[in-house]
């Protein structure tokens, strides 16, 4: 029998704290949640009338909350970056950018079928020496000693928006954090590019193509990694992302102009929060990627007022980066 009480008041107040940190309204959690606007609003006034059920979706958007599950699964493993990244940022104030005040998007993947018998030591210089897809990509390993990635219970873990390190850009756009495991699970969370210290209005708009370019990245890092440890194309990888933040922001073509005639009108989200996943392969990453990508983002556009992700688009980005240089 446990000598410790639940305390059903402090976890409703931390509930509605998280609700509100991550810019959720009661009718944006409840849609997360699938529960209804009044079924938030009474759990939040403390009613313990409410079916288990429905408290237990509500607990688990908010991340109170990790139903059973094996301790070495995906979400757990998320669940577990989470906790690490509030731990990091908790002294810092509540305005400082390291904390991703306006949202973050969160990247995360694991290689299936794939052993790697190497030391955490020798898998951060495999990282280090994977292809680049861009100027800031995913997993960057620097090497600038007060931010480069280190090994740590079991994980190597990056994190750039660590206080005193020299950094020409102090902001929410190049704050990442990261974490690498040798079961090769991905965890990266990064502000969004939108909200950096280069653009007027941060928190109030989001980019039209940045989504698409960032989601090929992180599924190219993957692949580059199984090919880099001799793994089988036909290797599988479970993608997740999660996009927080984005209520209020107009969908807009910022990173590259030219496209904007994409935008026949506005489209603003009207929800805070959303989950994406998709199952792939590394062949079908070299093979399909542009159909991945558009299967996988199309309910994140789907958001901003019912815009409609077209794989022409998804095929115009993709070509942009071809244009930079980037191998697949």
């Amino acid at each position: 029998m446990t000598s410790w009480p639940l305390d059903w008041r402090e976890l409703v107040n931390e509930a509605i704290r998280r609700r509100r940190a991550e810019g959720l309204t009661q009718r944006s959690l409840a849609a997360l949640a699938g529960v209804s606007a009044p079924t938030v609003n009474a759990f939040e006034r403390g009613d313990t009338r409410l079916r288990l059920e429905k408290v237990i979706a509500i607990l688990e958007v908010l991340g109170l909350i990790v139903l059973p599950g094996a301790p070495d699964s995906l979400p757990a493993f998320a669940q577990a970056a989470r906790r690490r990244w509030n731990e990091l940022v908790e002294p810092l104030a509540a305005d400082d950018p390291a904390r991703q005040p306006l949202g973050h998007v969160e990247h995360l993947y694991a290689v299936d079928g794939l052993a790697y018998a190497g030391t955490l030591g020798q898998l951060r210089e495999i990282l280090s020496g994977l292809p680049k897809t861009s100027g800031w990509p995913p997993f960057w390993v620097p090497t600038q000693e007060a931010i480069r990635p280190v090994v740590r219970e079991g994980l190597i873990e990056c994190w750039l928006g660590r206080p005193g390190a020299e950094r020409v850009f102090k902001d929410a756009a190049y704050s990442d954090f990261w974490q690498v495991g040798s079961d090769l699970k991905a965890y990266l969370q990064r502000g969004h590019q939108e909200d950096g210290s280069d653009t007027l209005e941060p928190g109030t708009f989001f980019d039209l193509t940045l989504p698409i370019w960032r989601t090929a990245e992180v599924l190219l890092h993957a692949s580059h990694l199984v090919e880099r440890l001799n793994g089988d194309p036909g290797s599988s990888i479970a993608y997740n992302s999660r996009y927080t933040g984005l209520e209020g922001r107009e969908l807009v073509a910022w990173a590259n102009p030219r496209l904007r005639h994409d935008i026949s009108r506005r489209h603003v989200a009207r929800t805070s929060r959303i989950d994406l996943s998709v199952a792939t392969t590394v062949r079908a990453i070299a093979s399909d990627l542009e159909e991945v990508i558009h299967g996988c983002l199309s309910p994140l556009y789907d958001q901003f007022d019912g815009f409609e992700l077209t794989p022409a688009l998804v095929a115009a980005v993709m070509s942009d980066m071809r244009l930079a240089g980037f191998r697949r």
